[in-house]
């Protein structure tokens, strides 16, 4: 059964709204309307000058994709016959590419407004049309208005409430951008500040330090040792050629004298400079020996690499490093365009196709290159070139990895509906490709962020990317002292492991059984706060608590989803070694595998996710809320999928 899915606060496409105005094309209808939570995130400044040029790109539906689930579900359900039978890439492209019988139409359309069609280009893959316009054409064209509105980091962007379409192009056309999703003007603040990301990498005070390679309590400090006896672990002894474990990386970038340290303390079986491929995607200045903290702070990639290696070795990781200086450091926040840069660089199709209203990378989220931006700085008055990659937008360049882990995530609402489907479009075509992609749950239990704001406190979002019900969410655990598992959360920073449902993807038929009787049987109330209709996070679950890591030098240790994210990773990786000794495929997307065999994961019981004083989901009997269905063993979860073809 294909999933059918849904919007939140925006009209779907061909929306009955309509405007009295006619054109040549007849009457228009409301294509796109702004979510009524963008109020959270931007403040309406003024209107934008009528005389401003801009480049407007209008996007081509793709064809196919209301298959797409049924497609992957055929190569991934371990029920099918057709299980672990892959797509190849251009397979992908050809089943997925838009057709172009509705360019000559939007032409023409175009062209009734005033736009001659020597002013519009196609792009090479048939999905959108590209063309400079005036604010005040743009306008006469959609029958709306033009604001510049401002984001919490002091940054200007374009974009309109709503706008209309033609009713006959309505189903035709995916989104017109900037509209309801926006650009950042070139009245932009040059400087951007950084105090969230700063915020978010303070340490808190630990009770103890690890000097060198220790007997240790588990609960207080979960070395590698403590990991493998956790989830009984085995020494790796193998490394296929083609089986590199991929780690995506945004702004920050690991030491080399930190791998080293921790191999010394709690992994001494990794010789001294090993080091992963780094592949970089649309960055100019290399960070991995930094030692100004403003320009790299090192915890995330450390933490990453020091969970995955003692896993994986003598198999070898692959960082993705994403997006050069202006726009980790000095332009849009660190959440923002976590993922669109990298798809653009292992699927060249990406840079351009169209997809639920959105064509190509976005620029309210997304960087732009060639990036020519200057910007100021403490000390610094004068406008300089902070770092910008000059060269393309990196498209197709590299190849995924059989798996990626990603601990990076932030609350849904935050990006359009349109911008967060046609993403996960993307995570299913990898899917199709025989790609594992895992994430972080978050942080802030059913919270957008864990600042305890109250407005936010009767809304429960589910975080980006793991609402894509095509990526595996991974939600956190601590060991307590007694040696059992609990939800990770601490009152005291605070933070909890992020869980719940989304409003912007319904529930996945593989989720339908657990999903149903978790309501059924654990009800948790709760009335008007969250979607039960929507997919559920997180899948499973690992630890996240006092995690052992070596960071700007000192072994110290840390908490987070963002380490269980890769620990989940490193498991799935190892099973794809096993799998490849014997000449079967990579595992894939796991998530049928794992709801189809809730049985070989240790249900969590205890604990919630309650956070500021808000009262979350309970862990509790069967899939959950909280921790999903439970933390693996490996030898089982390597059993169950060794036993597919």
């Amino acid at each position: 059964m294909a999933m059918k899915w849904f919007f939140i606060g925006t009209l779907a496409v061909g929306a009955t709204v309509v405007s009295s105005h006619n054109t040549l094309t007849g009457r228009l209808v409301v294509h796109e309307r702004r979510d009524a939570s963008h109020e959270l995130f931007w403040n309406k400044r003024g209107r934008a000058s009528s005389d401003d040029v801009f480049e407007m790109r209008i996007g081509l539906k793709q064809q196919n994709l209301d298959q797409g689930y049924d497609i992957l579900m055929d190569v991934s359900d371990p029920r099918s016959p057709n299980y672990g039978r892959y797509w190849k890439s251009d397979e992908i492209i050809q089943m997925f590419a838009p057709t172009g019988r509705t360019v000559e139409e939007t032409k023409n359309w175009l062209k009734s407004s005033g736009i001659g069609s020597e002013r519009v280009a196609l792009a090479a893959s048939r999905g959108w049309l590209v063309l400079n316009v005036t604010i005040g054409e743009a306008e006469k064209l959609l029958q709306t208005e033009y604001w510049l509105y401002e984001n919490d980091e002091g940054h200007i962007f374009l974009g309109c409430e709503k706008y209309y379409v033609p009713a006959q192009l309505g189903k035709q056309i995916d989104f017109i951008y900037p509209g309801v999703t926006m650009t950042e003007s070139r009245m932009s603040n040059n400087l951007a500040r950084r105090s969230k990301r700063l915020e978010r990498r303070k340490k808190t005070e630990r009770p103890m330090r690890i000097t060198g390679r220790q007997q240790t309590n588990c609960s207080a400090v979960a070395t590698p040792e403590c990991i493998a006896k956790l989830y009984n672990i085995p020494p790796a002894n193998k490394a296929h050629p083609n089986n590199s474990m991929g780690i995506y990386q945004k702004g920050s970038w690991y030491q080399e004298k930190d791998l080293d340290l921790f191999f010394s303390a709690h992994a001494p079986n990794i010789p001294q400079g090993t080091r992963p491929h780094n592949l970089s995607i649309n960055v100019a200045v290399w960070h991995y020996n930094e030692n100004d903290t403003y320009v790299s702070y090192p915890d995330e990639a450390d933490l990453d690499l020091d969970v995955a290696y003692p896993i994986i070795y003598p198999q070898t990781t692959t960082v993705y490093q994403v997006d050069d200086e202006y726009y980790n450091l000095y332009s849009a926040n660190g959440y923002f365009g976590l993922f669109n840069t990298f798809l653009d660089a292992i699927d060249g199709s990406y840079c351009s196709y169209s997809a639920y209203g959105e064509t190509g990378d976005n620029s309210e989220y997304d960087p732009s290159y060639p990036d020519n931006h200057t910007t100021i700085a403490p000390g610094k008055p004068e406008p300089f070139d902070p770092g910008d990659f000059k060269g393309e937008r990196m498209c197709g360049v590299y190849k995924p990895t059989n798996v990626i882990s990603m601990s990076y995530s932030t609350v849904e609402s935050k990006f359009s509906v349109a911008y967060q489907m046609r993403q996960c479009n993307e995570w299913m075509k990898l899917g199709l490709q025989g790609v594992t992609v895992v994430g972080s749950s978050g942080d802030s239990g059913p919270l957008p962020t864990n600042q305890c704001n109250p407005a936010s406190f009767n809304t429960f979002y589910a975080t980006h990317p793991g609402n894509c019900p095509y990526i595996t969410s991974i939600g956190g655990v601590m060991l307590q002292p007694n040696g059992s598992l609990a939800a990770a959360q601490v009152d005291e920073i605070p933070w909890a492991t992020s869980g719940g449902f989304s409003w912007y993807f319904p529930r996945p038929e593989y989720q339908e059984t657990a999903l149903s009787t978790y309501f059924s049987k654990h009800d948790p109330g709760l009335d008007g706060k969250y979607n039960s209709s929507g997919r559920g996070f997180p899948d499973i679950s690992a630890l996240a608590r006092n995690v052992a890591v070596a960071v700007l030098g000192e072994l110290d240790v840390a908490d987070g989803t963002s380490a269980a994210t890769p620990l989940i990773g490193a498991m799935f990786n190892r099973i794809n070694e096993e799998r490849l000794a014997v000449g079967k495929s990579t595992i894939g997307f796991v998530n049928p595998v794992l709801y189809a065999n809730p049985d070989i994961f240790e249900d969590i019981i205890a604990g919630d996710n309650g956070i500021c004083g808000v009262e979350g989901f309970k862990a509790v009997e069967g899939w959950d809320p909280t921790t999903g269905l439970g933390v693996p063993d490996y030898p089982t979860l390597l059993k169950t999928f060794m036993a597919l073809p």
